[in-house]
């Protein structure tokens, strides 16, 4: 019996920071969680697991995966 590999296809995604609280000490700076939580959630539901996650001085690098639709 053969074993069944799974393929993956991968996307590479970059969240832009809103830069809402920069600068503004009253304002929370974990609003922008929500942004990013909102995205990720969005390619969740649409398969895409994440697998890495970096943050960069503009938002966040992050890549996902799913397996290959055949």
């Amino acid at each position: 019996m053969a074993t069944q590999r799974t393929e993956w296809e991968y996307l590479v995604v970059f969240i832009h920071d809103s830069k809402v609280a920069e600068g503004i000490p009253e304002v929370d700076a974990a609003l922008d969680a929500d942004t990013y939580t909102d995205k990720l959630n969005r390619y969740g539901e649409a398969g895409w697991e994440l697998v890495s996650f970096e943050w960069t001085a503009d938002g966040a690098k992050c890549a996902l995966k799913r397996p290959k639709q055949k």
